[in-house]
């Protein structure tokens, strides 16, 4: 998903973020080896979070019919 460089060497326990990245999370997850897709949704300082689709064990069995 792209190349990456930080400021020092990473070490154990560091922690690093990668934001934006539900189009690589949606596609590569999958409900046949156990993991959900992830919900989609979107969040404003307005009105907070607005759930726009959560995946259901359906949705992965109507794909394979």
């Amino acid at each position: 998903m792209g190349n990456w460089s930080f400021d020092k060497e990473l070490k154990p326990g560091d922690k690093i973020i990668f934001e934006d990245m539900i189009h690589y999370t949606t596609v590569k997850t999958t409900m046949f080896s156990g993991v959900n897709h992830p919900s989609i949704g979107i969040w404003t300082d307005k009105s907070g979070f607005k759930l726009i689709k959560e995946f259901k064990y359906q949705d992965y069995k109507n794909r394979l019919s």
